[in-house]
């Protein structure tokens, strides 16, 4: 898959600029930044248990095939470099580069129409939200700096995609402003990035109710973009009172649909004054084995119940960017541990940690899970252990079979 739909990625990699001793150089560029790129895919979680890796031969032939590089000293027994070496490369690494690679990615197969399964309406569906990347180091912390926060952008689907396309730094949490305020203002950094790397995608944001606000309606309907976002009353509650009396009024806007084990109640509203527009209401209730209860605030229009349900499901799609936050957080990948120092090294960590997830996400739904069908209950963790195993024992896989990838949310 590497070598075929994702092979740019090493071009990529071999175009950052080296300021290193070419006559000192033992690891290219490329190879270096395959370590720790493998190391994430491998679910290796810190750099000790990447370094782990780094004098099994059968390894060290894979990453540096990966990294495209030929050559080795004659009669040395192969290595792979220490994350030491590879974090301090990253020092020279602009994080845009690194970032670039995800949204061309993304973009690559949008083109490829490999996501027209993954949209709505049209739209590819995008999800926000703010977590924490990682602690300082005691003893590290630069004005106050405890920790590093970063505003997420993932492109979702149904079984659970959630694929990284951008991350935005956040601010040191402020006692004063609070999470809300920082988190708002990283929406407005990135959004025009968003809108500048993707000018004529039909894009719907998703997220929770901290972005139901008129700033962020403003940003979406400014861009040509589409929005459904979770409602509260206690944000809007002068909103909340209107639409109370006209779901009293609008008595024809209900519906009862059936669901596993359950029913789902819906309502909605199809015109409701917010501060600056009208905008539509949808009210999801379902009971049964799976209990939920949310209001989602759209400018999509909601003229029956089988639109209602539509938004309504898009809407709580928005829950795969925070299962998808807990994989790379206890998954493995490493999300919220401490690997660098500096705030560079970090920022690039994270994007490569960022890059290995979309790549174990193309893999596992257009490959893996069709071939291990059968295997049922085998976790993508140990499925992770079991390829690293592989490469331990084999060393780097021949071309041989090509395999035709179809996304699957089975």
């Amino acid at each position: 898959m590497i070598r075929g739909r994702f092979a740019f990625v090493n071009e990529r990699f071999g175009s950052f600029v080296d300021p290193r001793c070419a006559s000192r150089i033992l690891y290219g560029a490329p190879t270096l930044l395959w370590t720790l790129t493998l190391g994430f895919l491998n679910r290796c979680g810190s750099r000790n248990a990447m370094d782990a890796d780094r004098n099994d031969e059968a390894y060290a032939r894979t990453v540096l095939a990966l990294g495209g590089q030929d050559w080795w000293p004659e009669g040395e027994k192969p290595t792979t470099p220490c994350t030491g070496t590879a974090c301090g490369f990253l020092e020279h690494v602009e994080a845009a580069g690194l970032e670039d690679i995800l949204v061309e990615g993304v973009r690559r197969l949008v083109r490829g129409k490999d996501l027209d399964w993954a949209r709505f309406r049209g739209c590819v569906v995008v999800a926000v939200d703010g977590t924490k990347q990682e602690n300082c180091r005691a003893g590290k912390a630069v004005d106050g700096k405890t920790r590093r926060m970063a505003l997420e952008a993932k492109v979702i689907g149904p079984g659970g995609l959630a694929l990284p396309l951008l991350s935005e730094p956040v601010d040191q949490y402020d006692d004063e402003r609070g999470k809300h305020d920082c988190e708002l203002r990283a929406v407005k950094r990135l959004a025009p990035r968003l809108k500048a790397m993707f000018p004529k995608l039909r894009i719907c944001i998703v997220g929770d109710a901290l972005y139901a606000c008129e700033p962020v309606f403003e940003i979406c309907e400014s861009y040509g973009w589409k929005y459904i976002l979770t409602f509260k009353e206690g944000s809007h509650p002068a909103v909340a009172t209107d639409a109370e009396s006209l779901l009293k009024v609008e008595k024809d806007n209900k519906a009862l649909i059936d669901s596993e084990g359950g029913q789902i109640s819906l309502e909605w509203l199809q015109s409701v004054q917010f501060p600056s527009r009208k905008l539509q209401l949808v009210y999801c209730r379902e009971t049964g084995k799976k209990t939920y209860d949310g209001t989602f605030v759209t400018n999509f229009g909601v003229a029956d119940a089988e639109a209602a349900h539509a938004v309504s499901m898009w809407g709580r799609r928005r829950w795969n960017i925070e299962s998808v936050f807990n994989v790379e957080k206890h998954g493995g990948f490493g999300l919220e541990h401490t690997f660098c120092t500096s705030d560079k090294q970090s920022a690039n960590m994270h994007l490569l940690m960022l890059l290995a997830h979309l790549l174990w996400q193309v893999a596992y739904l257009g490959i893996l899970r069709q071939l291990y069908a059968g295997c049922r209950k085998l976790a993508q963790k140990a499925l992770a252990k079991l390829i690293q195993r592989a490469l331990h024992a084999l060393g780097p896989p021949s071309v041989g079979r090509q395999f035709q990838m179809h996304f699957s949310t089975a």
